[in-house]
């Protein structure tokens, strides 16, 4: 099987050669460690294809989120406007929210879409013409773009007193988000992940009645547009403890479930044994204390057990988020090489 071949098998949950893995995104710092002795010059998208391939990765999650720069803080950062409206100031590490897309939830009446003339596939365009991983395209969820558009504290408020106004604005920013996740489709996209960080380690953001009003009914329409329009596989991402809810992410018609975060109670075994063929297990793999803090031995034994919990079909090895800076390059292999009595690797550069 070649990567594109194994990761579509594993998100159909059909039977695969080996588990596929891979990470929605790397962070910068990770990369730089993990090229110290690597001479070879290389552009910083070269980069990111050079450690995916060479930790033998099978898939690559694009995020093309457009902004507009509007000037720089005092501080030195830069101030963006979102395609939402609103503008915030971007360090390396976080966004401060400067204005929110709305200044009232009652203004939603006249709050008019964005164009989708600002999106960019750019990047999209590029790994599909310079690698042969499988290529998944990130769009926002309702709850997550709402969050980012009003700013968290009033965007709770308001699920909590105007619920159908909150309604009214995720089905604007959602319209947005399905078209742009159509013109990814266009432009070689094989696969769709919404991000929607629902939950914290206990439980739900917000209690399950309101998740009906404000994020199931757009998942379930979003996913309804995106096959209609072509048959690929869609994949949930959120942290945090999703297990009363699993059965709602599945009736909303998604494929696969990412993160699967294991500090926050999800027991990859249970979830197999009751969702397995239903979705397609990704993720799990602990970033809190084995990755960061853990040995290579450590990493290696969970991740084999992992492996035996929830692979070979259905499943594809990742960690339960990100690939951060806080990884130890030796843990990551480890990781990525469980599989390997010695725990090499092959070597495999060939782009």
């Amino acid at each position: 099987m070649n990567r594109k071949e194994r990761v579509l098998a594993a998100l159909k949950r059909e039977p695969v050669d080996r588990i596929p893995r891979g990470e929605l995104a790397i962070e910068g710092g990770f990369i730089e460690n993990f090229l110290a002795d690597v001479e070879t010059p290389m552009s910083p998208l070269g980069k990111e294809i050079y450690v995916r391939k060479a930790l033998e990765m099978d898939f690559i999650n694009i995020h093309e989120f457009p902004k507009t720069l509007l000037g720089y803080a005092e501080d030195g950062y830069p101030i963006y406007q979102s395609p939402y409206g609103d503008i915030f100031k971007e360090t390396p590490h976080s966004f401060q929210l400067l204005k929110p897309a709305l200044e009232d939830i009652e203004d939603v009446e006249e709050y008019q879409t964005a164009d989708l003339s600002v999106a960019t596939s750019h990047l999209l365009e590029f790994y599909k013409a310079n690698t042969d991983l499988f290529l998944i395209s990130q769009i926002n969820g309702p709850v997550s773009a709402l969050d980012w558009a009003l700013g968290m504290e009033d965007y709770m408020c308001y699920c909590m007193t105007d619920p159908e106004l909150v309604a009214q604005f995720a089905e604007k920013i959602m319209a947005f988000e399905v078209g742009r996740a159509k013109m990814f489709l266009d432009k070689g996209a094989e696969a769709i992940l919404i991000t929607d960080d629902i939950a914290f380690n206990t439980g739900l953001l917000l209690p399950p009645d309101t998740m009906k009003l404000v994020a199931f009914p757009f998942y379930k329409k979003v996913i309804q547009e995106i096959k209609e329009y072509k048959d690929v596989p869609v994949i949930f991402h959120s942290d945090g403890y999703l297990a009363d809810v699993l059965q709602d992410i599945v009736d909303c018609g998604f494929d696969a479930i990412q993160s699967l975060q294991p500090s926050a109670g999800m027991d990859i075994e249970k979830v197999k044994q009751e969702f397995g063929n239903k979705l397609c297990l990704i993720g799990n793999v602990d970033l809190n204390y084995l990755l960061p803090f853990g040995t290579p031995k450590e990493v290696k034994k969970e991740v084999k057990d992992l492996a035996d919990k929830a692979g070979p079909d259905g499943f594809i090895l990742s960690t339960c988020n990100i690939l951060t800076d806080a990884v130890q390059i030796e843990n990551a292999k480890a990781m990525y090489f469980f599989d390997k009595e010695d725990g090499s690797m092959n070597g495999e550069q060939d782009f």
